[in-house]
This record gives structure tokens, C-alpha cells and sequence, in this order.
């Protein structure tokens, strides 16, 4: 928040030179309530982007722990056997998995 929005927002809360306290300070109290608003906003918005970040690193290690998984049991077949062209196949489709 810079400093022309708050000055939007003390004009949107009504700020003008008034001798009566009490409409004084119902402004100043809505103005409040804009710059709080404003910054919850902007707080939630910093939040959602970060957990997006984070699901999406979660899902890229788990598809890489599975792959592994296929990966090693790939190891432990005959080379050329039907049993580790079926573990690359899958090895292969969850990491392709990623790259949609």
C-alpha cells in the first residue's frame, strides 16, 4: 500500500475538516476499518500464493518418491523382461505427470 492509496481510502472514509469530534472520529474509525481491510487482503492474497507454492512442491516429491519406487523395482527385473518395461512405463507416466 503506498501512499495515494491511503489517501483514496481516507477520501472513501470521508476525511474532511470538521469542528464536530464525534463525526470526527466515526471517520477516522472507518478509515481504520479501510486500511485494515486493505491489509488483510493483501496478507491473504501473500498466504494463498504461498500455499499454492507449497502444494505444488509437495505433489513434485511425492510424484518423485513414486517414481523412485517404480525406478527400483525396475532394478531388481531382467533387462528386457515385460515386468521392467512395466515399471518404466509407470516410472515414466508419473513423472510425465508433472510436466502437465
Amino acid at each position: 500500500m503506498n501512499r495515494d492509496d491511503v489517501i483514496r481510502m481516507a477520501r472513501e472514509a470521508g476525511f474532511t475538516v470538521q469542528r464536530d469530534e464525534w463525526v470526527f472520529t466515526e471517520m477516522l474509525e472507518r478509515f481504520a476499518d479501510l486500511v485494515a481491510a486493505a491489509e488483510a487482503e493483501r496478507i491473504s492474497n501473500q498466504a494463498r500464493h504461498i500455499i499454492k507454492r507449497a502444494e505444488a512442491r509437495g505433489a513434485e516429491a511425492e510424484r518423485e518418491a513414486c517414481a523412485a519406487i517404480a525406478n527400483e523395482h525396475k532394478e531388481h527385473c531382467y533387462d528386457g523382461d515385460q515386468d521392467w518395461y512395466k515399471c518404466r512405463s509407470i516410472e515414466a507416466a508419473i513423472r510425465a505427470r508433472g510436466n502437465k
